[in-house]
């Protein structure tokens, strides 16, 4: 037992050694419902790729407040997450976790909103985001900015 502890200290005497410990704990943690957080991690990754292609398509250089932004929703979604997590666990430790379930879907609704309108700028002929083009129009405005015409993007 004493070996064991000394090479458990020997570990967490080192940056690295704490990194994994917390990452560990972290990752345990959140376990129980790792699919709704790979699902709204995954929705806010193809939010970002889809920004960027639309951005390059506009002539748009906005990589770094794309990956601003992004960090932002990862922190936004993740205290969310790990916040409604947490609540769940100290009322009831087996089951679902209903909580965590409805905020992962409504990120991952939001983060698909956003993509569908940079998936029309980059292909705007596409007969599924056809139908949702005037209900986009305004996301899509926020994404080019002010002084270009939707419309003409559109065509």
């Amino acid at each position: 037992m004493g070996k064991i502890l000394a090479k458990l200290g020997e570990a967490l005497g080192t940056g690295w050694g704490w990194f994994i410990a917390a990452m560990t704990a972290v990752l345990t943690f959140i376990e129980p419902e790792k699919v709704s957080f790979l699902v709204v991690g995954g929705a806010v990754l193809g939010d970002l790729v889809w920004g960027i292609t639309a951005a390059v398509k506009t002539n748009k250089f906005i990589l770094s407040k794309a990956l601003r932004e992004t960090i932002k929703k990862v922190g936004i979604y993740s205290f969310a997450l790990v916040g409604a997590l947490a609540i769940e666990k100290i009322t009831h430790t087996e089951g679902s976790f209903i909580a965590v379930r409805t905020i992962a879907v409504f990120a991952a609704v939001c983060e698909f909103w956003s993509m569908s309108a940079s998936m029309l700028i980059v292909k705007p002929d596409m007969p599924f985001l056809k139908l949702l083009r005037g209900q986009l129009k305004g996301e899509i405005q926020s994404k080019v900015g002010k002084d270009i015409n939707v419309d003409d993007i559109l065509k």
